[in-house]
């Protein structure tokens, strides 16, 4: 085809329409050979059967468009377009009764905003939009502007006046609220049945389906000691695993089937991948396919195909109470779900129901809806309708389910408080387990402490432990929970146990109040507690990192430098001395997991407290950060000098640290932490703190250095960290090194005082490196100290 202008040029130049028919594939061509033939080849490509079956070949699709206006071209191959991202998409579960005229719903949408392109073939496009930020080069300049950032629904009439859409869910679920408030549309809903499937979806232990073969399957819950979700996957099929003695039976059974949220197999004629999934709601539970890049003369067979074998359907809702899932609607419940209430109570176990009724308060008040205009008046019956003046009512009662908190946390706390003196868990002993009630402003916790040690661990190697645990429903977990990285175990119901709680030990409230052993759960939750613990610190360590960072540039960029008062005061605004002291905690905690957060508004004691084992005890220090917007530097005045003596001495009597100092024990060393010292002040506080000591008949005098920690030297050894964060987990020997260095850097100090500089830093990293020489991927990598 001639380079030359023609009549079809617009069609060729039109950048953002060829953009999205092709993607990235369309920005390599080169501009000179952007003509319509080359555009329509490459379109072409991964679409020949499509295309071929409508134009025979790309020849006729290229004439049919030559005939055409640019209009009707367009709307012509963004039809083709269309049609292939919608076999693409999985068929099902969204469809839509239309009674009105379609082309007028259609109209209704653009007056609510959404951009609408009618096609050809019944075929719509509807294109939600969002406003986002990106941030793009413009010249030599780098700017962050709004922009509408628009995703498609594909929308395609049938006969009889159903519409189905597919797409993306959560758009998908903003066209329906936006399509349904027509009274001409109504959305095509699942029905209830009181059908079981459990009989039928036990074929995926012994019935081949010719068609599929079974290549994954995942249950949420298994027969394992903490209930732990199993899944298995083989490209060949898990048939044969699944049925094996290690894991039927053993892992999961028939009755596991009510715990199935997930199956996958592979389509032996194409050789694509369907996947079941298992969705669940407040009535019950559905089926729903994932059948995308199928195509779409064999999405309706496998559809049926998996129906008749497994004896489901996809247009169904399975109500729990057939399907072995009591646990499922007790949680459900204590949601405050009226519906799951209405349907499930009565037919749950006595035992149950008594348990719930001792959390829930089930209010009935009476309703009277206006037959004209529907407004709804509650208690009173009006006379008449204040919106439309109408004077008849239909009566109805709505009941309302609310949940007692407090009475869940009282029974929680009975089931364990009658837990003592010693219990173990694979090998580690937790000794001296006492359980108690503990309150703040705000919240109730049940309090957990022991001290655990290795079965074949040396005294030195344990360590007293404090859990903070709590229960968690449909609130929200407390603040503080997470603000101080406290060692916690939820005690989980309702929402809370339906969506999962990621990095933290759970109990089942359910598990709990039934069990008569409720040690072994929480022994099983601490265990889980421990081993999610460092997910929990790992982002905020790393955004705390990126604050600090910013903070330490602009300072040693001179940004602090010569400001006046009020203009430190809205710096402050942004990031205040409390938001420091939580930064500078993270990369403590991220480095040294004993590490804890205390510094409580109004109370004279540390921000915090550095534990770090050793071999024969503990490093413990606290420590204080201080934020400063000055040039000279943090003033570390008679006050501050005064402070740190006080923590120094107090803490040595027997204050919060005594559950991890011995009798005989001192404190090791108080730190200060800054983003800029006053360097001069040094030898001055530590020859205070040293009058103190002096001064004080019951503190044992010795070196017990005060030790100022610069940022950017608390950043070095982050940095170090993070690097070598993987052998550091993994090797004693690492990890050892990494904290004898750090230690040795705060005890090398002289005149009674250090400071950990960059270059102590850098020594830090050298030790690391050397023992990291000394690994062997055969050296034992278990670690009881943490």
């Amino acid at each position: 085809m001639s380079n030359e202008m023609t009549s079809h040029d617009p069609l060729s130049n039109d950048d953002g329409f060829w953009g999205l028919l092709l993607g990235k594939k369309y920005d390599k061509i080169p501009e000179s050979e952007r003509t319509l033939e080359n555009l329509v080849s490459d379109f072409y490509v991964g679409r020949t059967k499509r295309i071929d079956s409508r134009f025979e070949s790309v020849d006729d699709l290229l004439a049919e468009l030559n005939d055409q206006s640019p209009d009707r071209a367009q709307q012509l191959l963004l039809t083709i377009w269309a049609e292939e991202k919608w076999a693409q998409k999985s068929s099902g579960g969204n469809g839509f009764q239309v009674e009105t005229n379609f082309e007028d719903e259609l109209r209704r949408l653009e007056d609510e905003g959404l951009f609408v392109e009618e096609l050809i073939d019944g075929f719509t496009l509807v294109w939600p939009s969002k406003e986002v930020r990106v941030t793009t080069r413009e010249d030599d300049r780098v700017r962050s502007r709004l922009f509408e950032r628009a995703h498609p629904l594909f929308v395609r009439k049938n006969g009889g006046g159903e519409v189905e859409v597919r797409g993306a869910k959560n758009r998908i679920k903003k066209f329906s609220k936006t399509f349904t408030d027509s009274d001409g549309v109504d959305r095509i809903e699942r029905s209830q049945t009181t059908q079981e499937v459990i009989d039928g979806l036990a074929s995926i232990f012994n019935d081949e389906i010719e068609a599929l073969t079974l290549t994954e399957v995942e249950f949420q819950r298994t027969y394992l000691p903490d209930g732990s979700s199993l899944s298995l996957s083989n490209p060949t099929g898990v048939r044969n695993d699944l049925n094996s003695e290690a894991v039927f039976q053993e892992l999961v059974d028939l009755q596991s089937l009510s715990e199935l949220s997930h199956l996958g197999f592979n389509h032996n004629k194409t050789g694509k991948k369907v996947e079941l999934k298992v969705e669940r709601e407040e009535t019950g539970f559905y089926f729903e396919i994932q059948d995308r890049y199928l195509p779409e003369s064999e999405k309706e067979a496998i559809r049926l195909l998996i129906e008749d074998k497994l004896g489901i359907s996809f247009d169904s809702i399975y109500p729990y109470d057939v399907q072995l899932r009591d646990s499922y609607i007790f949680h459900q419940i204590l949601t405050g779900a009226v519906e799951t209430y209405n349907r499930y109570f009565e037919d749950l176990p006595e035992e149950e129901q008594s348990l719930l009724n001792e959390f829930i308060d089930v209010a009935e008040i009476d309703t009277f809806e206006c037959y004209r205009c529907h407004e709804v008046y509650e208690e009173e019956k009006p006379d008449k309708c204040d919106e439309c003046e109408g004077d008849s009512f239909r009566d109805d009662i709505r009941r309302e389910v609310s949940v007692d908190d407090e009475a869940i946390h009282e029974a929680a706390f009975e089931s364990l408080k009658e837990i003592r003196d010693t219990l173990s868990d694979n090998g580690i002993n937790f000794l001296d387990v006492s359980i108690d009630a503990y309150e703040t402003k705000h919240n109730d916790y049940i309090r957990a402490t022991f001290q655990e040690v290795a079965s074949a661990g040396k005294e030195a190697n344990t360590h007293r432990y404090e859990y903070i645990n709590y229960c968690l429903g449909n609130g929200r977990l407390p603040r503080r929970i997470n603000q101080y990285l406290l060692n916690s175990v939820l005690v989980v119901y309702g929402k809370a146990y339906l969506n999962g709680r990621e990095h933290f030990g759970t109990i089942d409230l359910h598990d709990l109040l039934m069990t008569d052993s409720p040690e072994d759960l929480l022994t099983s939750a601490i265990r889980d507690s421990k081993s999610q613990f460092r997910n929990r610190i790992i982002g905020r360590a790393d955004e705390a990192f990126e604050r600090l960072q910013d903070l330490h540039q602009r300072g040693a960029a001179g940004e602090f430098d010569d400001l006046s008062q009020e203009e430190r005061e809205e710096l402050k605004e942004d990031y205040d001395y409390n938001e420091f002291e939580r930064d500078v905690f993270y990369l403590l905690k991220f480095m040294f997991l004993f590490t804890e957060r205390w510094g409580r508004e109004g109370e004279t004691e540390t921000d915090g407290c550095l534990v770090i084992p050793e071999d024969d005890g503990y490093f413990i220090a606290s420590y204080d950060p201080k934020l400063t917007y000055t040039k000279k530097g943090y003033d570390l005045d008679a006050g501050e000098k005064n402070k740190a003596a006080w923590y120094m001495v107090t803490e040595n009597l027997g204050g919060a640290l005594s559950v991890s100092l011995s009798d005989d024990e001192n404190l090791d060393a108080h730190l200060f932490v800054s983003n800029k010292f006053r360097e001069g002040q040094f030898p001055y506080v530590a020859s205070r703190v040293q009058e103190w000591f002096e001064q004080s008949e019951d503190v044992e005098t010795g070196d017990i250095p005060v030790a100022f920690l610069p940022l950017e030297s608390l950043l070095s050894l982050y940095d170090t960290f993070d690097r070598h964060y993987d052998p550091i987990i993994e090797y004693p020997s690492v990890k050892a090194a990494f904290r004898r260095a750090f230690i040795e850097k705060i005890r090398s100090g002289e005149d009674g005082y250090s400071v950990v500089d960059t270059d102590a830093c850098d020594a830090v990293e050298e030790r690391v490196l050397q023992a990291l020489k000394g690994t062997t991927r055969s050296r034992t990598l278990k670690d009881h100290t943490e």
